[in-house]
């Protein structure tokens, strides 16, 4: 039996259903918690005897048994990769250049724009801060169900351009063989990384291979890049450990529209987002029941005809929505749950932008299509989920450094500020604070 049909259009008319209506597109709470305990007990595992419980985790899960001494990809099978796609698919070598190039230069804008900062003091001295970049990160590429080399390039372009001295990357591996020592990993995912000059590249995944990257030799200040809710669990579980760049799990898009969008291209790029993972969240809100309804049908033929169908269906059933909605309450919708991805596909965007400041990246009218976002216009397409991105910022250069403070004294600057600094120490009853300063009030 068929599994196609209309996702029922939901009426949302009282702007105190919303917090409710946001909470029913979270996860199952029972599977969370399930995936809290069996990410508890793998990062336990690596965390106490390194890569040999990482490489035990992979051949369970992935049926893979990785050899230790042969566990890093050659530099020799990355080249052979990109030498057989420039001989053999030189449309597609280009276009993965192009890819690259407008991540590069997007990433390089970032960086110029992140100054140090020094201020003069009136006694000579200077207060300020610097920019540094990280010593060492560890980037995920997923590879469950596909294979994307986009997010090699969005992970590690922007580490290099801040300047991080070691990028470790990790992917999982599969069982069939590709090129020698590539342990299945996709030849679209080496000659990237051929292109991109990333010599280390590992081939495990999941929570297994993040633990590894934190607990074991690389040691990794930061571990960056998207995953399953396996991999944003581990994220999680392993802030304090090392930085991480944000909990990206499982996709997310929230399309306005208005009567002027094409029901088609509107159907496509929520099935776009659908495609990715059955946990994958798609949602439509407008004001315009008839465009509502066309978008329906669009969605039920589209599957019906699509190659991973079977992804489309259990992802619209569990996350699929459809909304009728006044503008307040589309607003309200969007500012409540801040997805992922939110697309303007409505005659003025603009008149819609400067209310909607939550979401994780905005694709302003319907020709910016979310598609043309993973693939490389420019902006990083490592995005918080999960409703963070209220509160956090897409992948960039600025997620691979830190800000130093800087503070250089002047014996008059020193002079000047003993007396109400120590002042304040005496006060908070830290006398040692105050004895410090003030043995610098006259030694000028």
């Amino acid at each position: 039996m068929h599994r196609c049909y209309f996702i029922p259009i939901t009426d949302l008319t009282n702007r105190a259903d919303v917090p409710g209506w946001v909470a029913a597109l979270a996860r199952s709470g029972e599977t969370e918690g399930d995936t809290r305990k069996a990410v508890a007990a793998i990062l336990a595992d690596v965390r106490r005897d390194g890569l040999s419980a990482a490489l035990d985790w992979t051949e369970r899960l992935d049926g893979v048994r990785l050899d230790s001494a042969t566990l890093r990809v050659p530099a020799g099978t990355l080249s052979a990769a990109r030498a057989d796609l420039d001989r053999n698919r030189p449309d597609l070598m280009a276009a993965l250049r192009n890819l690259i190039a407008n991540v590069r230069r997007f990433a390089e804008g970032q960086r110029g724009c992140l100054q140090d900062l020094e201020l003069p003091l009136p006694g000579g001295g200077t207060v300020g801060e610097r920019w540094c970049p990280l010593q060492t990160a560890g980037v995920y590429i997923p590879g469950g169900r596909a294979f994307y080399p986009s997010t090699l390039a969005m992970t590690v372009i922007p580490a290099q351009v801040a300047g991080v001295s070691r990028i470790v990357g990790v992917t999982p591996p599969k069982a069939e063989a590709t090129l020698p020592g590539a342990w299945g990993i996709d030849p679209l995912v080496l000659a990237c990384a051929a292109e991109l000059g990333l010599t280390e590249l590992y081939p495990f995944g999941g929570a297994q291979a993040l633990g590894w990257l934190a607990y074991g030799e690389p040691a990794v200040d930061l571990v960056a890049g998207p995953g399953n809710r396996f991999v944003a669990e581990a994220k999680r579980q392993l802030i304090g450990t090392c930085g991480i760049d944000a909990l990206a799990g499982p996709t997310e898009l929230l399309v306005i529209a208005d009567g002027s969008a094409d029901p088609a291209w509107v159907a496509e790029d929520l099935l776009a987002q659908a495609e990715h993972d059955p946990d994958a969240a798609a949602v439509l809100v407008s004001a315009e029941r008839t465009l509502l309804e066309a978008v329906a049908r669009e969605l039920r033929d589209r599957t019906a005809a699509s190659p991973r169908r079977a992804i489309l269906e259990q992802s619209l059933a569990n996350h699929g929505r459809l909304v009728c909605a006044d503008r307040d309450l589309i607003i309200a919708v969007a500012q409540t749950w801040s997805p992922e991805h939110l697309e303007l596909a409505v005659a003025d965007p603009y008149s819609w932008l400067p209310f909607l400041t939550t979401a994780g990246a905005v694709f302003i009218g319907s020709a910016s299509a979310e598609a043309f976002g993973d693939y490389g216009a420019g902006p990083n397409h490592v995005l918080p989920t999960d409703r963070s991105a209220r509160y956090t910022s897409p992948l960039g250069v600025a997620t691979f450094l830190k800000r130093q403070s800087l503070l250089r004294l002047s014996s008059a600057d020193a002079a000047a500020m003993a007396p109400w600094v120590a002042r304040l120490a005496e006060a908070e009853g830290l006398p040692h604070h105050a004895r410090s300063a003030a043995l610098r009030a006259h030694r000028h």
